[in-house]
């Protein structure tokens, strides 16, 4: 089964819990990805102090659909193991909000099938992010709304 775990979760996510989850024999490169919440975004007017994920009540089916998909063009011979999870609920700066690992035979895969499945994952999984900064702004990402 290629998708070994995947899901959104209000729980901190483990990085080494991940990439246990894709390790096989045949795996001769693991690559992870870790995106973490910082302290500065360009929409920002100043220091960002921390997010807001909200997600839609099927996100934690969805997200694994669209790995699937991802690796019905980039794996068909299902010999890649992917495990993405995606944090929503209040992160602070620091905070990891989507970690993926992938292990493949070979590492030219192994990158390749990571970045697509992250990429897809930013485009096609409906989460939207809240963002709050040290000036008591927030803004929604990607949404041109100010409050």
């Amino acid at each position: 089964m290629p998708v070994m775990r995947a899901g959104v979760t209000t729980d901190a996510l483990d990085v080494d819990e991940l990439r246990r989850a894709v390790e096989t024999p045949t795996a001769g490169a693991v690559t992870c990805f870790v995106g973490q919440i910082r302290d500065h975004d360009p929409e920002a007017d100043g220091a960002v102090t921390g997010i807001d994920y909200t997600h839609h009540p099927d996100a934690d089916k969805l997200i694994g659909a669209i790995i699937a998909r991802v690796l019905d063009r980039l794996d068909p011979d299902q010999r890649a193991s992917v495990s993405a999870m995606h944090r929503v609920g209040h992160l602070d700066v620091g905070d990891l909000a989507l970690v993926v690992c992938v292990a493949t035979a070979h590492r030219r895969a192994s990158f390749d099938i990571c970045e697509a499945v992250v990429e897809a994952i930013k485009a096609e999984l409906p989460i939207w992010k809240q963002q709050f900064e040290a000036t008591g702004r927030q803004v929604w990402s990607n949404l041109g709304v100010n409050s």
